[in-house]
This record gives structure tokens, sequence and C-alpha cells, in this order.
């Protein structure tokens, strides 16, 4: 049913203003970082990821992304899709990137491509003349991204630390003949896991971006508790905390087992949208899949130790 007005249209192109974010960026490496291409312990790794928000304002805005990244011998290769689509105005952001990894002893570099398309529907609009009629309209161009990170051995945890810098072309995405070019956005990450004892591991992080004007600060921590030995299998709880300054509270739970981790977070919104939130945010959730190669069979019998 059309009941939504033209300013709603307005306020989705606004948003839009700002990049897609995730709350559980860290569960999200190609969108992380095109540094992150292969870096993981297997053979391929496969991600997932759903984020649904402002339900409770609008028609809500829902994030989709599937990637797939892979090592070979010190490069990183990655692909990821994403689909955002955003108000009553139907904007959306389809994309397809291509990463591309290179690992320098303790560093790791990478560079992103991205194919991009971004649509607008106004079916779904009322306007004041009921016998004006706007197209839809589509805009395509290219981005590109890039990113550096290092890890670092401190003791029995490990530090994570990683510069990422998009838009470095500054494509325009205008609709009209009119420039609407997108800004470089400046992001950096810090991701420490601390094992507090044999079954607690303390994992802080932290995640700053500027665009433009705009800046947003995401920190917080997670613990992990390890139960493998009593399951005889990879078996791992998280559960954590986090903060979008000025913005809202997010609270995660996780299970890892095997080589699949699946996680689902929620964001508890504080800033000045509450009124109309009633403190409702968004949800997400991840799911990452982790391939790695079959151990090979003995070619011989293991006689008992009492023969």
């Amino acid at each position: 049913m059309k009941k939504w007005i033209v300013i709603l249209s307005c306020w989705s192109l606004c948003g839009m203003a700002q990049d897609v974010h995730f709350s559980q960026w860290f569960n999200n490496p190609l969108f992380q970082s095109p540094a992150k291409a292969g870096s993981f312990d297997g053979l391929y790794r496969v991600t997932a990821h759903q984020r649904q928000q402002w339900a409770s304002v609008s028609i809500p805005f829902s994030t989709t992304s599937a990637g797939f990244d892979m090592p070979y011998k010190q490069w990183g290769f990655g692909a990821q899709f994403l689909r955002d689509q955003s108000g009553s105005s139907r904007l959306s952001l389809t994309q397809l990137s291509l990463s591309l990894a290179r690992k320098l002893d303790d560093w790791q570099v990478g560079t992103q491509l991205t194919l991009a398309q971004q649509t607008i529907d106004y079916s779904e609009l009322i306007f004041i003349d009921d016998n004006e009629q706007i197209p839809s309209l589509s805009t395509s161009y290219i981005d590109i991204g890039m990113g550096v990170q290092r890890q670092f051995v401190l003791g029995e945890s490990l530090f994570n630390l990683g510069y990422s810098l998009f838009h470095v072309n500054t494509p325009n995405r205008s609709f009209t003949s009119s420039k609407d070019q997108l800004k470089p956005k400046h992001q950096f990450v810090s991701q420490w896991a601390y094992p507090l004892t044999n079954q607690w591991l303390l994992k802080p992080s932290f995640q700053w971006k500027k665009q433009a004007q705009q800046q947003a600060f995401f920190l917080g921590s997670s613990v992990v508790y390890d139960m493998s030995e009593a399951y005889f299998q990879t078996l791992r709880l998280e559960g954590g905390t986090y903060y979008r300054l000025g913005d809202a509270f997010s609270f995660l739970l996780g299970v890892q087992w095997a080589h699949n981790l699946i996680a689902f977070s929620y964001d508890m919104n504080v800033s000045d949208l509450v009124p109309a939130s009633s403190y409702m945010g968004a949800w997400e959730v991840s799911f990452t899949h982790i391939i790695k190669p079959n151990m090979p069979r003995s070619t011989y019998k293991i006689c008992p130790a009492f023969l």
C-alpha cells in the first residue's frame, strides 16, 4: 500500500551518504579489508552476512553479503557479493568485489576492485501531482580500495592491526548529470586475542572510520569459552558487548563448532532517533565455514600397545 511520502525518499538518499556498515565487521573479513583475503588457516573460506535495520521506524534497511576467499602460496584471492536496499524508494546497491592480497613477512597488503550498480524506484511513492511520473533510475561505477594489516605475537596472545582506504578513485554515483562522488573512507581496526586461562579467551576489538565529515567509533570485547575437551571436538561459545559511539550498543552471541562459526548480534539504538525507534536498531547474523585439507590415511595398521 502506498503510504509513504517523498520525504522518506529524501531520508533514504541522505542515509546512503554514509557507506554500508556491519556491527560484526570482524566476522566479515573481505568487507573489512582486501588485505584479509586468504588470511586464515585452511584451503577455502565461505562467509555470509545478513543485517536488517530500522524495522521499527520505516521499511527495513536490508543488507546481504556473501564471500569466498582462499590462500595460494604467498597470495590471497577473494570475491564478495553485496546487496543493500533501503527505504520506500527502494534505493539499492548491488556490487561485486574482487580482492587480491600478498603476504610480506608479518605484513599483508591487498587491493580491491568493485563493480557497483545503484538503482532507485519511485513506484511506491506518492506525489502531490497524481499525474507526475518519475522513471526508475540506475547508475554503475567502478570502485577501488586497498588495505594493509599486520599480526603481532605478544607472549601467548595475538594482536592484529590494520588500515584500509576505500573509494580511492572517488567514483561518481549520481543518477543525473550533476556529480555525487563517493569520498575516500579511512578505516583503522585492531583486534586482540588474549588467553585468560586454558578455556577462557578475551577478544577486545576497536574500529574507527572517517569519510568526509562523518566518523564512527566502534569498540568492545567478547569472551570465548572453550568446551572442546569435554566433547572431544571443537566447540566454543562466545558472548560480547560493543558500543558504537553516540549510536548503539551491540550484543553478540556466537558458537563455533568444527570448522564453522555462526553469530547473532542485536543493536540497541541510543541515538537521537530513540523516540521513533523505541531503542530498537538492527539485527545481524553471520556465518563462516573454513574448508581444511583432509588428513591422509595411514597405509599401515597401528598395533595396540599391549601386544
